[in-house]
């Protein structure tokens, strides 16, 4: 296999005779057609959920011809200023895989279960790969995890069951399955206040990618602010992307009360709840981004990665550019944008 007659990640994958799905890892776990990953990687479409100035993907492939094996690649490639995948170190990657690996894909899929040392590689968290193989699991119609019965029995007879012996891979696959197990979300609904926090906290968590029912969202609405704190897993559950007006006041409170000025805080609103960030939102997002930055004297960092990090979200650019010109701003906010332009002059 000449790395000159391929011209994509996804014709590589083609040409050795493997099946694939792709999936878009940046700030929730979505599914991607492969004529869209095709488009990504080509520099011809925006990815539409980049982090840190890359594009995140978990690509899982399989040959039928040689096992019934599935395997799974986590890449990120970086974007440029206009937001497109740098096709340069796309091209950089193949050139890799293809100089490690040749043809032996076609012939064995097991050779390209791990791939070669690259600048490319990344090792996704427990809790984002629990997630990301409960949602394989669902695209590609497979049996649900051994441990999800485990998970199962103690949702149906908590003081029965031990929590503490129930893997993480069942929580994500019972969270995934909430869509279609209505029984299974109604029995959640009744008895989620007499789970172990523990398990309520990993399984919120785990719900961070998924569509949850409105009988379930309530307890999670309920539970993200505390009486001394602000329940980071709740949130973070609250993130599937549905727009409703009871997320957004739950942003609301949350951007202007003081004791939520946190980098923890800001970064799951940032990374999870961006499609929430309307005009008001999204103002306040960034007044309370500059009461951080100055409160732990970053210096106007803080407040340039947040802004670096949100203008590349295709759905966003429009308004976070419109963001830097309203004058109704506080002097905090104002000091941070002169900063942001100082340094987009020096360079």
């Amino acid at each position: 296999m000449d790395a000159k007659q391929i011209n994509s990640i996804s014709e590589f994958l083609l040409q050795a005779g493997t099946e694939y799905l792709v999936f878009d890892l940046g700030r929730r776990i979505e599914p991607l057609e492969s004529q869209t990953f095709l488009n990504i990687e080509n520099g011809l479409h925006i990815p539409p959920f980049p982090r840190q100035k890359h594009a995140w993907f978990g690509i899982v492939f399989w040959n039928k011809r040689a096992s019934n094996q599935h395997y799974i690649w986590f890449i990120k490639l970086p974007i440029d200023e206009q937001g497109l995948v740098v096709t340069a170190t796309r091209n950089h990657f193949l050139q890799i895989i293809v100089d490690a690996l040749g043809q032996s894909i076609a012939d064995d899929t097991e050779n390209a279960k791990s791939l070669p040392d690259n600048p490319y590689s990344f090792v996704p968290s427990q809790s984002q790969l629990a997630q990301f193989n409960a949602k394989v699991r669902q695209q590609l119609s497979l049996p649900l995890s051994s441990s999800y019965e485990q998970v199962l029995a103690y949702i149906k007879a908590p003081s029965v069951v031990d929590w503490q012996t129930l893997p993480l891979q069942g929580i994500a696959d019972l969270a995934a399955s909430l869509q279609q197990q209505t029984e299974v979300a109604k029995t959640i609904e009744e008895g989620f206040t007499s789970y172990a926090v523990s398990f309520q906290q990993s399984f919120m968590e785990m719900c961070e990618s998924v569509s949850i029912p409105p009988t379930i969202e309530r307890h999670f609405l309920d539970a993200v602010i505390t009486q001394n704190d602000i329940n980071i897993a709740a949130l973070r559950g609250l993130s599937s992307g549905n727009e409703t007006s009871q997320i957004g006041n739950l942003l609301r409170k949350l951007l202007t009360r003081d004791t939520s000025v946190r980098l923890d805080i800001l970064s799951v609103v940032a990374a999870r709840h961006f499609q929430q960030l309307n005009d008001e939102l999204l103002h306040l997002f960034f007044e309370a981004v500059a009461k951080a930055d100055d409160n732990e004297n970053y210096n106007g960092e803080l407040f340039i990665g947040f802004f670096s990090d949100l203008v590349q979200i295709p759905s966003l650019r429009t308004s976070v550019l419109s963001m830097l010109r309203k004058p109704e701003r506080s002097e905090q906010l104002s000091v941070c944008i002169g900063k942001l332009f100082t340094q987009t002059k020096g360079q």
